[in-house]
């Protein structure tokens, strides 16, 4: 994927700087893969400083105005109710340019820092939720005799129901069918991109199915099964402790 023209600015003039500061940060490289965020570990910190620059340059700027015209202008003016003109205090000033010059960058700069691990565990989040469904329908695919090349592809086509689930099948397709790599060998790079451990263990049941010779469409069914049962029982506990609160909303508040 081509970088923006705020990226590649960043990328030359910064670059050599987000290399330094990424040099051993395996776990930032790996949460911007996870995240599925298409951006070098290099490229996504030289463009996060960059935006804390901008931020902490704006900042100033702002606090110039509003020190340099706009509060003049306003102490000019008269209040109505008592016939003095208008003040603001040097509390409120220094108020203003520590919250837009040191608080407002330093807070994108977290926000920056943060997000493949935010991006990453929410992805995470709406495919352990999904793959109950997703490893159904699978299965029923595979009872079709479809290959998995073709059970990827139909599964990365339903992402409005499968969500992020879809969008890794797609990445497993397109390497098998775009790249020409094997069924084992992408699905164990997917193993690692992926920030689902419930289908990173799903894909990788499917190799040691695959090397071992063994039946999908059983390991298929099977899996289909275990999922379920386990989201009955998470929907289970999930009711259980909505009558509690329920319960406990009607001893307490009523």
């Amino acid at each position: 994927m081509a970088l923006t023209v705020f990226e590649t600015f960043s990328r030359v003039l910064l670059g050599w700087l987000g290399r330094l500061l990424t040099k051993d940060s395996i776990g930032l490289r790996n949460d911007l893969v996870k995240a599925r965020i298409p951006l070098l570990a290099e490229d996504y910190m030289a463009s996060s400083i960059m935006q804390v620059i901008a931020t902490f340059v704006g900042g100033v700027l702002f606090v110039l105005f509003l020190l340099g015209f706009l509060i003049p202008q306003i102490e000019m003016m008269e209040n109505p109710s008592t016939g003095e003109n208008f003040s603001v205090s040097k509390t409120v000033q220094y108020a203003i340019i520590g919250i837009l010059v040191f608080a407002l960058p330093a807070l994108v700069g977290l926000i920056q820092l943060f997000t493949p691990g935010w991006v990453a565990s929410s992805r995470a989040t709406n495919m352990d939720r999904q793959i109950p469904y997703a490893a159904s329908y699978v299965s029923a695919l595979a009872a079709a005799n479809a290959t998995p090349s073709q059970t990827f592809k139909s599964l990365a086509r339903n992402k409005d129901i499968y969500g992020e689930i879809s969008n890794d099948a797609a990445w497993i397709f397109h390497s098998m069918e775009f790249m020409g790599r094997d069924l084992v060998t992408t699905l164990k790079e997917a193993v690692d991109r992926t920030p689902s451990e419930r289908f990173a263990e799903f894909l990788q049941g499917i190799i040691g199915t695959v090397t071992s010779g063994g039946n999908l469409k059983l390991y298929f069914l099977n899996r289909s099964e275990y999922y379920a049962q386990q989201n009955r029982v998470h929907v289970k506990d999930v009711l259980q402790q909505m009558a509690l609160f329920s319960e406990a909303y009607v001893v307490v508040a009523v």
